[in-house]
């Protein structure tokens, strides 16, 4: 398993992206699809802060449960 980012504001960015990925109805498989189509990855612990943050822009700007 991949360590868990060091960058200090990742725990937040990962409960700000739950969240907003359940506020969506979004599942686990659709926020990995999401992920390997717009960055290539199949985890938020593989982003960096940038595009963990990013992420949670677009899921927060974001009104229907479609990724």
């Amino acid at each position: 398993m991949t360590d868990k980012p060091t960058y200090p504001n990742f725990d937040n960015l990962i409960n700000q992206t739950d969240a907003e990925m359940q506020r969506l109805g979004w599942t686990k498989a659709q926020g990995r699809e999401h992920l390997e189509k717009h960055y290539g990855v199949r985890s938020r612990l593989l982003l960096t802060e940038d595009e963990l943050d990013n992420f949670l822009l677009f899921l927060q700007l974001t009104d229907t449960p479609n990724p």
